[in-house]
């Protein structure tokens, strides 16, 4: 590998992760936004985000990983250990048709993880569960 292709290789790797609280209904909802491709390289930074912003909330969290082209299964796995380790429950949004979308359907997590196409969509549903967690 030159050194060109590890500087491209690494510049992919980089996640941008951000968090908010946001109101959904009655309760206030984690939102964490992800830019950038998940795999073995950072997967971790992704749970990390997840289980300290779902510690500080201690809500339902909404994953919005429409800025993610690339996610492999390692991805995956933080996504899945998230929605059963959480206390409130998970959501994830990604456009129909993404990669992540792809993944998700491929793996048939639908009934653990939750996907929808916008923030509204994601923050409607969990706002309206409350503290329920899904089945």
């Amino acid at each position: 590998m030159t050194e060109n292709e590890a500087e491209m290789r690494a510049t992919t790797q980089r996640l941008q992760i951000s968090a908010e609280s946001r109101d959904a209904g009655a309760s206030a909802v984690a939102l964490i936004r992800v830019e950038g491709e998940v795999d073995l390289a950072n997967a971790e930074e992704l749970g990390s985000a997840l289980r300290t912003r779902a510690a500080e909330e201690g809500s339902a969290v909404v994953l919005d990983l429409r800025g993610v082209p690339f996610m492999d299964s390692t991805g995956l796995k933080v996504v899945l250990i998230a929605s059963r380790d959480l206390e409130g429950p998970l959501a994830v949004i990604a456009g129909a048709g993404s990669a992540v979308a792809r993944l998700l359907d491929l793996a048939g997590v639908a009934d653990r993880v939750p996907r929808f196409e916008t923030e509204e969509d994601a923050l409607g549903a969990l706002g309206s569960a409350g503290d329920e967690r899904p089945a």
